[in-house]
């Protein structure tokens, strides 16, 4: 009965060592390239955010407070008086 014991507990030790061993090795070969794509992933948004910025700050009529001629009336000739008698 010991000996099955020792066994299980032997089968126990290197089935987590071999199990350690592939996940450390395996596992770290999939986080570096995770890693990696998330990086670059980043540097792209911040470089896209930085174009973004930079076309801002190069077109004046996007800083413009508004329409110069919204208040302005289209029709000239909408208020001329063409009627003598009213």
């Amino acid at each position: 009965m010991m000996a099955q014991w020792g066994v299980a507990v032997a089968a126990l030790i290197v089935g987590l060592g071999a199990g350690y061993y592939y996940g450390g090795s395996v596992g770290r070969a999939r986080g570096v390239a995770d890693g990696v794509a998330q990086e670059k992933q980043a540097q792209a948004d911040r470089t896209a955010a930085a174009e973004r910025e930079a076309a801002k700050a190069v077109n004046p009529f996007e800083q413009a407070a508004g329409n110069p001629l919204g208040n302005t009336s289209a029709n000239p000739f909408e208020n001329v008086k063409v009627n003598p008698f009213k």
